[in-house]
């Protein structure tokens, strides 16, 4: 047995809980049997102590004490009483020879209350209760009454059920810790189901799921709980999975070709001009792949938490204006129509870097899949929103568009929405999932949408922290 399981410590609290609940109870119920026994008894007393002061009223006229005491003594034996009579002058006028054992004070009648007062004492080893109190047994003779009653069977009886209570109770705490145990086993039986099937779950298993037994109870709860921790961490896991594949794919393409280009222009002699053809292509892949690589660490530096984000008070304005001044030539080569609003100026808190960044992918986005003789557009506006504002920035293109199907998915990482979204318009499929990131670092969002061959809009939002625009 396993001293630290949760199944040892429960049944160890319910022992030590259930022995201190018994020995409450118990000193209660002692409590409770001695002072009835004490009520019932000092009841007997008083009525005793009654009866002695009927008579002795009735054979008050008497003017010797002593007489009426040796009555009371006959009237006495006859009930049983054992009894003594203290007269004020301090002499015995009447005591009984088994009460010369009380070990009570010789107290003064006139102090003591009318009902009088109760003590135990010890006769030859065996309890009595005395009430001691005042008695008239003349016109002028105030005496000191004490009456006894033998409890010893009432004593005896309480003793007995003591030691009864005392003997059974480790048979029952026994018996019940065992039931405590056998109870906290078949409790805890679902959570060593759940540690089993937990175990058993890999990065070969992840879809498997732990039962649920419809209970709504704490262990279903904890269930529901990991299942849904196990779910997430399969997403996860198959991201990273697709990730990992996309990478290597998108890597090993272009490795492949300037190894093959290297391999052909070593095969045999080549004119200069076929050597600088060569090398053209060899750069070429090898920028290809350094712009993937880098985009792969900061996506890698952005799942970890480690980016380089500096924020800081810029202009999103500039910001803007010289994103679309970049890639004006290009537009100017692709034979595209960039058209720029005069934007408003407004300052938010990021990093002027990122944001240039995330600017430059929507607009290369919008250029190299808009065809000859189509149009983009730039507009930045100012919305509020609640008690503050935001800055709303739209890249809006003449493209081919995006099918309903693939816009959910255009923000993840390797996905192309069409087939003309290949290696041939040069990207790997990150560039929108680094624009979402950068939005949703600097606290806002990016969205889009889209109409099959008539274009798409990308809208970011991001809030206006210091409130500078000019409209």
């Amino acid at each position: 047995m396993n001293r630290r399981s949760i199944r040892f410590r429960l049944t160890a609290w319910y022992a030590l809980i259930l022995m201190v609940t018994f020995a409450a109870a118990g000193a209660v119920v002692w409590w409770a049997i001695r002072d009835s026994i004490h009520s019932t008894v000092d009841k007997d007393l008083r009525s005793r102590l009654k009866a002695m002061r009927t008579y002795v009223e009735k054979q008050s006229s008497t003017p010797d004490a002593e007489p009426v005491a040796e009555e009371l003594a006959e009237d006495a034996a006859l009930s049983g009483t054992s009894f003594r009579v203290l007269g004020s002058d301090g002499r015995w006028i009447y005591q009984a020879p088994e009460t010369q054992g009380w070990a009570l004070p010789n107290e003064d009648a006139s102090h003591l209350p009318n009902k009088g007062k109760i003590n135990t004492v010890m006769t030859d080893g065996k309890p009595m209760r005395v009430l001691s109190a005042p008695v008239q047994l003349g016109p002028n003779q105030l005496a000191l009454a004490q009456i006894g009653v033998p409890v010893e069977e009432y004593y005896e009886m309480l003793n007995g059920v003591t030691w009864t209570a005392l003997l059974a109770s480790p048979l029952v705490l026994l018996l019940a810790s065992a039931g405590g145990y056998w109870m906290s086993r078949r409790a805890l039986e679902p959570v060593d189901q759940i540690t089993r099937t937990a175990a058993e779950i890999g990065a070969y298993n992840l879809s498997q799921r732990l039962p649920l037994r419809k209970t709504g109870d704490e262990l279903d709860r904890l269930s529901a709980t990991l299942n849904s921790m196990f779910a997430r961490l399969e997403a996860a896991f198959r991201q990273i999975t697709q990730f990992t594949a996309d990478a290597s794919h998108e890597l090993r393409t272009p490795v492949a070709i300037i190894r093959t280009t290297a391999e052909l222009a070593r095969s045999k002699p080549r004119s200069p001009e076929e050597y600088r053809k060569a090398l053209d292509g060899i750069l070429t892949e090898s920028e290809r792949t350094s712009r993937l690589i880098e985009d792969l660490m900061l996506l890698a530096r952005a799942d970890a938490g480690a980016d380089s984000i500096v924020e800081e008070p810029i202009s999103l304005a500039e910001c803007l204006r010289d994103a679309c001044a970049e890639v004006g030539i290009l537009a100017e080569h692709k034979g595209v129509c960039l058209e720029v609003s005069d934007p408003p100026e407004c300052t938010i808190r990021g990093d002027q870097q990122a944001i240039r960044r995330m600017f430059l992918i929507l607009l290369d986005n919008a250029i190299k899949y808009t065809p000859s003789g189509g149009k983009v557009g730039v507009n930045l506006s100012i919305e509020r929103v609640g008690s503050g504002q935001s800055a709303v920035v739209e890249v809006r293109d003449t493209g081919a568009g995006i099918s309903p199907d693939d816009l959910p998915h255009v923000f993840e990482r390797f996905y192309r929405a069409a087939k003309d979204r290949s290696r041939n318009t040069g990207g790997a499929g990150l560039g929108l999932s680094i624009a979402r990131w950068i939005a949703e670092r600097h606290g806002g969002e990016v969205e889009c949408e889209s109409t099959v061959e008539s274009g798409s809009v990308f809208r970011v939002r991001l809030p206006i922290i210091i409130d500078q625009f000019q409209s």
